[in-house]
């Protein structure tokens, strides 16, 4: 090994290596619902569809009923150097309301 971390349990095996598969935050973020569009690009340097993934999630009050604007979700998509966040399905439909969480995360 050239590089890295090997983290060892208390019985002496090996449990954590630079093989290891692990995950690991790059981006976390507040998306609020902006302009007129349904989209909007968020730059995050390096990251590809590869071995990378995003989700958002709610930062305050998400009520159950999928009848109110500040219920629907949005949806993130990879692309080469940003993400976009779509705010709500996106295709069609109606828009969320309310500001939520970009994480985005690098995995091996």
């Amino acid at each position: 090994m050239s590089f890295g971390m090997r983290i060892w349990g208390a019985d002496g095996a090996l449990e954590l290596d630079e093989n290891s598969f692990t995950v690991r935050v790059i981006y976390s973020g507040l998306v609020p619902r902006s302009g007129s569009g349904r989209s909007v690009d968020i730059v995050v340097p390096g990251v590809v569809p590869l071995n990378h993934s995003a989700v958002c999630v709610p930062v305050g009050g998400y009520p159950t009923d999928a009848q109110f604007p500040s219920a629907i979700g949005f949806t993130a998509s990879i692309g080469a150097g940003f993400v976009r966040v779509y705010f709500g399905n996106p295709n069609s439909g109606p828009v969320g309301t309310t500001t939520q969480r970009l994480i985005v995360t690098r995995y091996r």
